[in-house]
């Protein structure tokens, strides 16, 4: 005989809302270092579940608001409020560590 069992309503993963969102990107702003992506859940699991901070950060990667290198490493937050019309270099807050390690690259040209 076949066990019938009533499947519970699975709730649909991908779905997340503003507030999730905000929060997501203001903790991530809120980090001094470079946070990596396998320590988000650390970060931010006391409000968001693992499939919350995945779904936010594949939409936030495809809507090129986030940049992550090979290393895992969140690199670059898109802000709201920059004007479209700045490059890269003018709208960037870049450290000066790299600066002093690109000054020294340039000097051996």
């Amino acid at each position: 005989m076949k066990n019938k069992r009533k499947k519970g309503k699975i709730a649909s993963s991908g779905v997340f809302t503003d507030e999730q969102l905000n929060y997501f990107l203001t903790t991530l702003k809120n980090e001094s270092d470079y946070p990596k992506v396998r320590n988000l859940q650390k970060l931010l699991t006391p409000r968001l579940k693992l499939d919350t901070i995945n779904s936010i950060l594949r939409y936030l990667k495809n809507l090129k608001q986030i940049e992550i290198d090979l290393d895992g490493n969140i690199i670059w937050i898109k802000e709201q409020l920059v004007n479209d019309h700045l490059s890269l270099a003018d709208a960037a807050n870049i450290s000066q560590e790299f600066k002093e390690y690109y000054s020294k690259i340039e000097e051996r040209k």
